[in-house]
């Protein structure tokens, strides 16, 4: 099941620092229902991306950092 953001967690990761979203995020995608695949993650992140919460630049700079 895809994992949604109402206006109000929107609302709130426009004052949180990006790598705290992107955490909060993956929190969130790992406790959603159902099986979870990258897809998901990458849902997720598009719609903070979209939003302009979040760049693609930023999200790849966090996963970096998670691989070393």
């Amino acid at each position: 099941m895809p994992v949604k953001f109402d206006v109000k967690t929107l609302e709130r990761f426009r004052s949180m620092t990006p790598q705290e979203i992107y955490r909060e995020v993956t929190d969130a995608v790992h406790q959603a229902e159902g099986p979870k695949g990258s897809e998901d993650f990458v849902d997720a992140l598009d719609s903070l991306v979209d939003e302009g919460i979040l760049s693609w630049d930023q999200i790849q700079n966090f996963e970096s950092e998670e691989d070393n």
